[in-house]
């Protein structure tokens, strides 16, 4: 649980540092059909992200409620590489997980407010790899009311992407 908590932290940090921090400079790297890649430098480092956002959606919510929803995979230059996280865009209900699914393989993802991680960086390689060879992604969760919600990604450009932030932040 403790490389939860530390990939819950490094996020967070990561998140706020691109959002409120005026020394971070995150700049625009490329698209690749439907991920977006991105760096962001610090007086601290290096850090480059992929992103992307749900096709569509399902499940009952209410939608002018839902904050934004993405999946990132990050690199942190001389750092970690390829740390998959999600952001609902509401918050999990405690003691679930979250179903990460590449095509038809499933891998649990451990919940954290409105974050979800692996439970390790070998998990993320591998979903990593898996991503790379997929079609698609479905993420399925369960909100703090006890709904269940589905968003649906495409892993189109997902390599290419990828291979932009390989470039610039390993």
């Amino acid at each position: 649980m403790s490389n939860m908590l530390y990939k819950f932290l490094l996020s967070t940090i990561l998140i706020i540092s691109l959002v409120k921090n005026p020394l971070a400079k995150t700049k625009f790297i490329g698209t690749h059909k439907d991920w977006t890649a991105y760096s962001n430098k610090e007086k601290n480092g290096k850090t480059c992200f992929i992103a992307s956002e749900p096709l569509k959606s399902s499940g009952k919510y209410n939608k002018s409620n839902r904050g934004k929803t993405y999946v990132f995979v990050t690199n942190i230059k001389n750092g970690s590489s390829h740390e998959i996280s999600v952001v609902a865009g509401f918050n999990y209900k405690k003691n679930t997980k979250v179903k990460f699914t590449i095509d038809k393989n499933t891998t649990l993802l451990f919940p954290i407010d409105d974050r979800a991680w692996s439970e390790s960086p070998k998990v993320d390689k591998i979903l990593v790899r898996k991503m790379k060879k997929g079609n698609k992604l479905i993420i399925e969760g369960t909100s703090s009311p006890g709904n269940t919600i589905t968003d649906h990604y495409s892993l189109s450009g997902f390599t290419k992407a990828l291979s932009l932030i390989d470039k610039n932040c390993s």
